[in-house]
Formats: C-alpha cells, sequence, structure tokens
C-alpha cells in the first residue's frame, strides 16, 4: 500500500512539471510556449502607442505603459509547428500587442519573457499575404518564472522527507 502511495505520488509530481512545452526556432534557440490571447480589435484609428496603450489598458484592466516598438515586426517559424510563429522582444514586457494592416493583437507575455509566442493563423488568416506593420511592448521589465520541472524537484524533495519521518516514526 505504501508504495502505491509513494509511487502515485511521484508520478504526480512528474505529471506536473511535465505539462509545460517549449518551442524552437532554426538554431536551437528555445522560445518558451504560447503566450496568452487576451483581445483583438480591428481598425483602430489612430494606430499610435498611446491609443493602443488605451486600448490594451481596458482589456488588461490596468494601466499599461508604453515600453518599446518593432517596426516592422517580424517572426519566425518554430520547428516543431509551421503554424506558431516567435518574435524576439526588445524588452521583456508583461503585454505586447501585435499589428498587420488593419487587426491589432493582444496577447499576456508568459512562458519566456523574451519571446512572444503565438499560433499565427489563429489572429490573422491571410498567411501568405500577411504583412505586419509593427508590435508594440507593453510594461517592461524582469520577471521570474519558475521552472515546472524545479516544482517537480521541489515536489520530489517533500516525498522524501515524509518518506524518511515515516520510517524514523517506525522505528522509533
Amino acid at each position: 500500500m505504501k508504495i502505491k502511495t509513494m509511487l502515485f505520488s511521484a508520478l504526480l509530481a512528474f505529471s506536473v512539471s511535465g505539462s509545460a512545452f517549449a518551442y524552437t526556432i532554426a538554431g536551437g534557440t528555445d522560445v518558451g510556449g504560447i503566450d496568452s490571447f487576451l483581445g483583438k480589435i480591428e481598425n483602430m484609428n489612430p494606430s499610435d502607442p498611446a491609443t493602443e496603450a488605451t486600448w490594451a489598458s481596458g482589456i488588461v484592466g490596468t494601466t499599461l505603459t508604453f515600453t518599446g516598438k518593432s517596426d516592422p515586426a517580424n517572426f519566425q517559424v518554430t520547428v516543431e509547428d509551421s503554424g506558431i510563429v516567435a518574435f524576439k522582444l526588445l524588452t521583456t514586457p508583461s503585454y505586447f500587442l501585435l499589428k498587420d494592416a488593419r487587426t491589432h493583437v493582444l496577447f499576456k507575455n508568459e512562458p519566456n519573457m523574451d519571446w512572444g509566442v503565438f499560433r499565427l493563423l489563429d489572429y490573422f488568416k491571410d498567411k501568405e499575404n500577411l504583412q505586419l506593420s509593427h508590435l508594440t511592448e507593453f510594461n517592461g521589465g524582469t520577471v521570474t518564472v519558475p521552472e515546472p520541472g524545479t516544482l517537480g524537484l521541489l515536489g520530489l524533495g517533500i516525498l522524501g522527507l515524509l518518506t524518511v519521518r515515516r520510517k524514523l516514526q517506525r522505528t522509533a
């Protein structure tokens, strides 16, 4: 019975750590996982950093600050899936907005703060004729995100401590 409990706990710890997935681009650069989609708007006028920040702040529910702009926005296709693209970001923004000729799309930057990653055709339908205007970044700054493997290792350590404690209680 105790072995079953220990195996179940170990499997649970590994399943938590194994749920993360990272994409890579040519050259083997890890760009992290897909960022969270927050909102989309067509034909925003004028399309300047102040207007974009105001719209994005309304979606997020807090005031966002403009921190950088890549013009034009150039993306790289990931090795694992040609529909997933990655953008090298200028800062480490909390949020970023991508614009083509008429569509603005807002994302929360989560798994890897140096790269913006998403499925291109979910938001921009015409990949062959797509010309991205720019990428606007908001609330730049460094954020430490724990690795899922670290959480799994912590879980195994706690499991080991509990096992040792039970053995000591039995012998006492």
